[in-house]
């Protein structure tokens, strides 16, 4: 199980959402994402029994972003470290890019160009690579393209070898009448 960056320590302790576990804030969040602010209000009253204002939902889904985003984070960088560690790791370098490009985005929008610049780097490398592995796989099935028509041509010049040596045999066989001549070499040479 990979480990997980919290910011919950960083949650005032007046925060109305500092008592719950972490499973109750992904299921408020996941909520929060599908209704409106009034909605959600209303659910956590009628079904959670927590009052909460406006500013209130609006502060914990700033929290909440702001964990989803250091989370996507660790995910990336724990399967880094196991990639180091394994051979032949099979990388979605293309669903990298589009996280580190979604991430980057969301730090402009924030006002962190900083951020947005490093996220940025960090989605064009993995784009780069997306495209270096797709180049890859391509050349490869061209290779094996390649080896598998020189298998066959080698497999039909050692086919022409054997009836040219077969052919030269029967016309070397004085055993043989020239009826039974001809007819051996229709059949070595598939002649109807």
């Amino acid at each position: 199980m990979p480990e997980r960056v919290s910011s919950r320590r960083k949650v005032r302790i007046d925060a109305w959402w500092a008592g719950l576990s972490e499973e109750e804030c992904a299921e408020i969040y996941a909520k929060r994402k599908r209704a409106p602010w009034h909605e959600t209000v209303k659910w956590l009253r009628e079904e959670k029994g927590i009052e909460v204002s406006r500013c209130g939902i609006f502060r914990f889904d700033a929290f909440m972003r702001k964990e989803e985003a250091a989370n996507r984070i660790l995910s990336v960088e724990t399967s880094k470290r196991i990639a180091k560690g394994i051979q032949d790791v099979d990388v979605d370098y293309r669903l990298a890019a589009d996280m580190f490009t979604g991430l980057s985005v969301d730090a402009a929008a924030q006002g962190n160009g900083e951020a947005a610049k490093i996220l940025g780097d960090a989605a064009a490398k993995y784009a780069a690579a997306a495209l270096a592995a797709e180049k890859l796989s391509l050349d490869r099935a061209a290779q094996k393209t390649k080896e598998d028509a020189l298998a066959l041509a080698r497999e039909k010049f050692e086919a022409a070898e054997k009836r040219e040596a077969a052919a030269k045999a029967a016309l070397g066989d004085v055993k043989l009448s020239d009826a039974d001549r001809t007819a051996r070499l229709k059949e070595i040479f598939g002649i109807g």
